[in-house]
């Protein structure tokens, strides 16, 4: 017993005390962290650590917190901004082919509700080249992650818009023509 103690007060025995305290610690906290998902104390040690089953989220064992991710955030409008399908109609409206019409008047139409990127995309645009000149039917809107698409059924076709909130209003960001 006497030679055991004298161990311990060697820079060996330190050593090994500090040792055996570590491994109890990462064993504790290995055991808490999996919180039941089938690690032993082994883990901690060895080349099993890499044959045990980890989620890729390390959070994903802390439970529900009650969000419910699958719902996007309401976008965040200026008071009095139209809505989506509002500006979705009205910029549809603008863009359907209108005899007489010149560019410059065209493209005047659809700047109010367009994005700046659309209105560069639609520089060069000739309104006499528009498929369409009539909208058959209501605009219907469809949620597709940070994007609405609103889908507005036409003569000849469907057009395809895609709406983002920017400056505190929707605003057209893609344009899309489906020949029926």
């Amino acid at each position: 017993m006497r030679t055991a103690l004298r161990l311990l007060g060697t820079r060996y025995g330190i050593a090994l005390v500090l040792l055996v305290i570590v491994l109890v610690i990462v064993t504790l906290g290995r055991t808490v962290l999996d919180n039941g998902r089938g690690s032993s104390a082994t883990d901690a040690i060895g080349p099993t650590v890499a044959t045990v089953p980890r989620s890729a989220d390390p959070f994903s064992s802390l439970g529900d917190d009650g969000v419910d991710e699958s719902v996007a955030a309401a976008p965040s409008l200026s008071k009095g901004a139209a809505d989506a399908a509002t500006v979705a109609t009205r910029f549809a409206n603008a863009w359907v082919r209108k005899p007489g019409v010149t560019g410059d008047q065209w493209r005047a139409g659809l700047k109010p509700d367009a994005s700046t990127e659309l209105m560069a995309s639609l520089a060069e645009t000739d309104p006499a080249d528009v498929p369409t000149a009539t909208i058959t039917g209501a605009t219907q809107l469809q949620a597709n992650g940070g994007t609405t698409v609103a889908r507005i059924p036409a003569e000849g076709g469907t057009i395809v818009l895609g709406l983002q909130v920017a400056g505190g209003r929707w605003q057209v960001t893609s344009l899309d023509w489906e020949v029926a």
